[in-house]
């Protein structure tokens, strides 16, 4: 018998949900922040994910330095930067270079998602390849390329690893899984509970693909930095043995 889940993710969403078309690897999770400066003399600032993670667990940055996960979402200003607030507690000219000197502005000012393509395929010569996104297998990478976990040297991960088995509502999907130790290693415990989860299992209201779609749950990052929905089996992994 031919199985909604035997034909393959693939088929299965392209006819029903709008997945978003995903930017080339090298602009995979690129993002423009433009929320004060565009609107001011300033150009917008963009900001490339696939360059910061691979120093950085995105705890800190969406944690430690109160970045919401929603781009925009947070006012920032060339004043609380200059204070060593959000770019720059890094960009202070030790960690990175400086957000004071004015001669870096156009490094990140430049008004429009642009990329490196030379720089990025360097950056990703060697890395563990997965099929979508940046084209970066990201939780092996963090293994090779090490990322700090915090700017406070001595925070770790909470060892924490139990699976959660979360049963579709679809005939014949089976379940996606989702690893608290996998994400444990990029985020803390506070990115995802109470706001986007309950912390309780199964208590989470319209729980579905369709609010996901519209950045909901895991929509918040798997949609354009985390690894995109185009990738089904990297959560719902029954869906291989049945393709």
């Amino acid at each position: 018998m031919v199985t909604v889940a035997s034909l393959g993710a693939s088929v299965v969403f392209a006819g029903v949900f709008d997945l978003p078309k995903p930017a080339p690897p090298d602009r995979y999770g690129t993002v423009l922040i433009d929320r004060i400066a565009g609107a001011g003399d300033s150009k917008a600032v963009v900001f490339s994910h696939w360059r910061h993670r691979a120093r950085y667990s995105c705890r800190v940055c969406h944690f430690e330095l109160d970045f919401q996960l929603e781009v925009n979402a947070t006012e920032i200003t060339e004043e609380d930067n200059r204070n060593g607030l959000f770019c720059g507690a890094c960009h202070d000219g030790r960690e990175a270079f400086s957000v004071a000197d004015n001669a870096q502005c156009a490094r990140c000012h430049t008004g429009k998602i642009e990329s490196d393509k030379a720089a990025y395929k360097k950056f990703a010569k060697g890395l563990p390849e997965a099929p979508y996104g940046n084209q970066v297998d990201w939780v092996r990478a963090s293994e090779i390329l090490n990322p700090k976990y915090s700017l406070q040297r001595e925070e770790e991960p909470i060892s924490f690893d139990k699976e959660l088995s979360l049963d579709a509502r679809w005939f014949n999907i089976p379940p996606a899984v989702f690893s608290h130790e996998v994400h444990g290693r990029f985020l803390d415990c506070a990115n995802c509970h109470p706001d986007v989860f309950n912390i309780k299992q199964k208590t989470t209201e319209h729980f579905e693909m369709r609010f996901i779609l519209e950045k909901a749950f895991c929509g918040a990052c798997h949609l354009s930095i985390a690894f995109p929905l185009d990738d089904c089996m990297r959560c719902h992994p029954g869906m291989r043995a049945n393709k």
